[in-house]
């Protein structure tokens, strides 16, 4: 990869929903991101943030935090998509090569060398021309501290195009080893 690739996705802030599921909601707030750029045509303006719009069409399928049903809510608005356990960092790259964003599912609590929790989601949008220097995300949740655990910042535009170094970033993903990450494949 000789450029940098930064995709033109929409960000969406978890933590300003107007439901009572904000702080549960970052798989549906990172799904939303996914499918405004894939099919922007999906949502309508005035009614209201594009993260809560998504979430009724999953419920509609189950929780917001089950990825089935954040499968099948993208199938049934045409969207092929697949859940998968096998993600790598060189995965993400070849999405981000063919102009797709990666959902990825990690840990963000406890330090990097012993990251817990019940898990965060969050888009993968992008990467430096110099790879060792990250990869883009759009956090949902704001930027978080990879070192530590946590976050540093969870203000609206905080996650925004937050670079997250592979060396701390991918320990937290690939949590049972290489090739390990949770991840939604929008390239099948």
């Amino acid at each position: 990869m000789s450029e940098d690739i930064k995709l033109g996705v929409p960000y969406e802030f978890q933590l300003n929903s107007e439901t009572s599921q904000g702080d549960r909601m970052c798989f549906t707030s990172t799904i939303s991101m996914a499918a405004a750029f894939l099919r922007p045509d999906l949502f309508k303006a005035g009614n209201g943030q594009r993260d809560d719009q998504w979430l009724r069409v999953v419920n509609r399928f189950g929780d917001t935090t089950s990825s089935t049903a954040q499968i099948a809510a993208l199938r049934s608005r045409g969207i092929n998509a697949q859940f998968r356990i096998d993600g790598s960092v060189s995965k993400i790259l070849a999405t981000l090569e063919k102009g797709l964003p990666a959902a990825v599912g990690w840990l963000h609590n406890g330090p990097v060398e012993a990251p817990r929790g019940g898990g965060h989601w969050s888009l993968v949008v992008g990467t430096p021309k110099i790879r060792g220097l990250g990869l883009l995300f759009h956090d949902p949740n704001g930027e978080a501290d990879l070192v530590n655990g946590g976050y540093v910042s969870n203000g609206p535009t905080a996650g925004r195009f937050v670079r997250y170094s592979v060396k701390n970033w991918a320990p937290r993903w690939e949590v049972e080893g290489p090739g390990t990450g949770w991840w939604v494949d929008f390239g099948v």
